[in-house]
């Protein structure tokens, strides 16, 4: 038992290492050697955990793809009787996903890893996280939390955008504040219009000495909606 605790304690010091160094020069660079210096372990006590440097690439990616598979499942283990409209939950997951490629380096890692390996394609943990949020706002325009006219495909790909930004942005020091403002003012530009809301009013013109004609002189176009 002892030997297995210090076994998995030793696989996830490798990971968190590679990790650093892919983060730091990328995957092409980050080789057995790099990472063997980072996690301060001889290149046999790594050999013996990861076969090759593609296995450690894929372990990284691996995990990554298990944090997008947590925030997926968090929705439907969720014991609440009456859960958060899909929108709202979609607008929470990109907050999670943020915070997990700002704190997170393995997660951090896993996604410059699956775009090191893509060679100009897609991204697999892209195309997963696109895949996610398409289920999302489908759910989002069964449960009426999404506008009618909103299209999921272009709302994924300006998602999908803003993740690459954080990802990228993430790798320099003090990222943190900066990702939270940069993903709460798209969504603070967005919401209004993925979000239904009353019919537009048609404001009538304002007379000579500017009050409108709407009742008691004041505007006659509705309040926006609150956003999510």
């Amino acid at each position: 038992m002892v030997r297995q605790q210090r076994a998995v304690r030793s696989r996830k010091a490798i990971l968190r290492a590679a990790a650093r160094v892919v983060d730091r020069h990328g995957l092409t660079a980050a080789t057995i050697a790099r990472v063997s210096v980072e996690a301060g372990l001889s290149k046999g006590a790594i050999y013996f955990h990861f076969a090759d440097k593609n296995a450690l690439a894929s372990a990284l990616e691996q995990e990554a793809a298990r944090a997008l598979d947590k925030m997926a499942a968090a929705r439907t283990c969720r014991p609440d009787p009456a859960p958060a409209p899909a929108l709202t939950t979609m607008v929470e997951t990109t907050r999670e996903l943020a915070r997990a490629l700002t704190d997170d380096v393995v997660v951090r890692a896993g996604f410059q890893v699956s775009c090191d390996r893509a060679e100009g394609g897609e991204p697999v943990l892209r195309r997963r996280l696109s895949c996610l949020l398409v289920g999302l706002l489908e759910e989002a325009r069964r449960d009426g939390s999404l506008a009618p006219g909103a299209a999921v495909d272009d709302i994924v790909v300006c998602v999908v955008a803003i993740t690459v930004g954080i990802q990228m942005l993430a790798r320099q020091r003090g990222a943190a504040p900066v990702n939270s403002r940069v993903l709460e003012l798209f969504w603070r530009v967005t919401l209004p219009e993925l979000a239904p809301g009353p019919p537009p009013t048609h404001q009538k013109p304002r007379t000579q000495d500017g009050e409108g004609s709407g009742p008691e002189g004041g505007s006659v176009t509705g309040d926006a909606p609150d956003n999510l």
